[in-house]
């Protein structure tokens, strides 16, 4: 699964003011319990999470951060400097945010006041972090139950499946909230918010499985408000996506596999299509990719089986040099099937057709050309290849 986190998908930001140039100025304001003389900060959703302003709260419990911007922004309200005690927070040019809670415990306490926004995000955390505790209590449970009942198989396969089932409940009923929190909120920065939340490493609206939602978030954002650095990097962000989404259809299970012509190590070209009529592995490797090397026996292994029963090996390098690629196929005894290569490394040209990201990367192709399989590595090719030629 894609892992994608919300500081990963927004890009570094500075906050410059130029002296002639006008801009808006936004606060908040409010009252901590147990924060005095405590530090509380505002800080900027980046990668490198720019601080804005920061304050000693006094010793009634009183503070007041100020900040500049132009577009509405995702920022984090932080008391001190360990990343335990913050609250996300949606500041536009002019907002005036009134914040109280208990330092404490301050994601559980916090009420805001003078923004509508800050409300619903307030809601969306707390909504987030009971579905946490909810997958808390799932894996408790597995934990305490399994010891007991690891010799017994039948209890086990029991246990799992119940506690496989609690879990997607609680990510199908976070995803519905979520979902609706989006469709509500689409063109405000609470999208973004929305859409970023995860439970444990996992996030709940997932762009490999709901890319249109991705996709319904960023072009609110980009109506609402274009030059939001936040919003940039979240729309290049999906752009990206779509390009990869439209690549990796282009080789998903189904269709024809894309025809290409490389040369051998011989000089000689050769095609995909050469080898219709039979099925083929078609392998992306490299002579300096150990786990490349390291699965090359299970390949030979499943070939020296089924190569008698109409399958065999296409082997495209993305190797720099000849010699090394040479060398390599010697090496691991691999010279009884295909080899090709344009030697251009990751440039190759039917790695870049076939969208390979990182190597071994194998498609299974059928006698008609189709690809049937994806990245089946170790017993899984043999398993494969057994059900369509034993």
């Amino acid at each position: 699964m894609l892992k994608i986190k919300i500081l990963g998908l927004i890009a570094a930001v500075i906050l410059l003011v130029s002296c002639n140039e006008k801009s808006n100025g936004f606060s908040v304001s409010g009252k901590l319990e147990n924060a005095s003389g405590k530090t509380v900060y505002l800080k900027l959703l980046s990668q490198e999470l720019t601080t804005i302003d920061s304050v000693k709260v006094g010793e009634d419990g009183t503070f007041k951060l100020k900040g500049s911007a132009k577009s509405s922004e995702l920022y984090l309200f932080q008391i001190g400097t360990q990343f335990d005690q913050f609250v996300y927070l949606v500041l536009d040019t002019a907002t005036q945010l009134v914040l109280n809670g208990d330092a404490a415990k301050l994601s559980e306490s916090y009420t805001v006041d003078g923004d509508k926004e800050n409300t619903i995000v307030k809601d969306l955390i707390q909504h987030n972090r009971a579905a946490m505790t909810k997958m808390q209590e799932v894996d408790k449970l597995y934990q305490e139950s399994a010891p007991a009942i690891q010799a017994d198989s039948v209890k086990m396969g029991e246990l799992m499946d119940k506690c496989q089932k609690m879990a997607l409940e609680v990510f199908a009923s976070e995803k519905k909230y979520l979902q609706k929190v989006v469709d509500d909120n689409i063109g405000s920065m609470v999208s973004l918010l929305a859409v970023s939340q995860q439970i444990g490493r996992d996030l709940v609206i997932h762009p490999e499985e709901e890319f249109a939602t991705w996709e319904k978030v960023a072009d609110g954002l980009q109506k609402s408000y274009p030059n939001s650095e936040q919003t940039k990097n979240f729309v290049g962000s999906v752009n990206q996506m779509k390009q990869q989404r439209q690549a990796t259809a282009v080789v998903s299970e189904g269709v024809v596999a894309p025809d290409f012509e490389v040369p051998t190590p011989d000089g000689k070209v050769i095609k995909l299509s050469d080898l219709r009529g039979q099925y083929v592995l078609l392998d992306f490797w490299a002579a300096w990719c150990r786990p490349c090397r390291g699965e090359n026996p299970n390949v030979l292994a499943s070939y020296n089986k089924y190569k008698n029963k109409g399958f065999t090996v296409f082997q495209v390098s993305l190797d720099k040099t000849k010699e090394a690629w040479v060398q390599a196929i010697k090496e691991d005894g691999l010279g009884q099937w295909h080899h090709a290569s344009d030697l251009q490394y990751w440039q190759s040209a039917p790695a870049r057709l076939y969208n390979v990201q990182s190597i071994p990367a194998s498609f299974l192709i059928d006698k008609e050309g189709k690809i049937i399989g994806r990245n089946l590595r170790g017993p899984a090719l043999g398993a494969r290849l057994s059900e369509l030629l034993d």
